[in-house]
């Protein structure tokens, strides 16, 4: 069936933007949002920009970029009201840089997204117990794996329990072989071949669905455009899946009047749907990070 690389074809295409300049500051709380570029390995790309208010042992965000495996910048999670809006609830907040498919393998880019957590959990004003990933498009890919098969997290050393929740940002794929049928489909060719390949084996092993035994991280939010019917179909399998694992929470959440790139671009900014639902995930995946606001 055609519709559906079609439609990825549209969402990928939309979701690898040009590196755009952040734009300003949107501030919930008193005291300004801090900055710190660091980086966690060699190459150019192996970067995290990590925001924080100066609190000390914060639970941390972690945002992945979208971009086909291959394309994207992590700017796309703090170009807005992102970092403001995290900071300014009591969570450090950190967006990634990672090697591109086919430069590398997938399997590489995943071990990059472990490491640069890893490399997070010893910063200053981090609470490296809390864990949060949040993912748009491929990144909801990444995040969804690292969430579903501790192998990546241990192998750079970091205890799988710490990872506390994921939230899922229109995921490009969740279930990988069924995608890879479409032989000769120009998005299937551009994205997901170089990412996964020819083997059926492989296909499955990246794929969050078939690690859907427990362990898993305990919380789950899928958000997904309800135009993106592909998302939709793929977030309420991983839901099930996770709840028959055991899972203390996994949602899928519509949202209508909002598309691919503006559910992620809007997070943090008054009266946005996707945010409402996240921060209210959020508030119940960690409860103990509830603490007053200052205007």
């Amino acid at each position: 069936m055609r519709t559906v690389p079609v439609l990825l074809a549209a969402l990928l295409a939309a979701a690898t933007p040009s590196i755009a300049d952040q734009t300003g500051p949107n501030v919930l709380v008193a005291g300004p949002t801090l900055s710190r570029p660091l980086t966690y390995g060699p190459e150019p790309r192996q970067g995290v920009e990590l925001f924080t208010r100066g609190r000390d042992r914060s639970p941390l965000i972690v945002y992945l970029h979208g971009g086909g495996w291959s394309e994207g910048s992590p700017k796309s999670g703090s170009r807005g009201a992102q970092a403001d809006h995290f900071t300014g609830r009591g969570y450090a907040y950190a967006t990634v840089g990672y090697r591109f498919v086919p430069e590398v393998t997938l399997e590489q880019q995943l071990t990059d997204v472990a490491r640069a957590i890893a490399f997070l959990r010893r910063q200053r004003g981090v609470d490296p117990n809390h864990v949060i990933l949040i993912g748009h498009s491929s990144g909801g890919h990444l995040a969804a794996l690292l969430g579903t098969d501790p192998s990546y997290l241990r192998a750079a050393k970091v205890q799988f329990e710490t990872l506390r929740a994921v939230v899922l940002l229109d995921p490009a794929v969740l279930n990988v072989p069924p995608v890879m049928t479409s032989q000769g489909e120009p998005t299937i060719e551009r994205f997901f071949r170089p990412a996964f390949g020819n083997d059926p084996a492989r296909q499955s092993s990246l794929s969050p669905l078939r690690h859907s035994e427990a362990p898993n991280a305990p919380h789950w939010l899928s958000l997904y455009d309800t135009a993106n019917m592909f998302a939709g179909a793929q977030s309420a399998d991983l839901t099930a899946a996770l709840i028959g694992s055991g899972a203390k929470e996994a949602t899928a959440v519509p949202l209508p009047g909002t598309t691919h790139m503006r559910l992620n671009n809007e997070i943090g900014t008054a009266g946005d749907g996707a945010t409402v639902a996240l921060d209210a995930f959020l508030a119940r995946a960690l409860p103990q990070n509830q603490r007053p606001r200052f205007r």
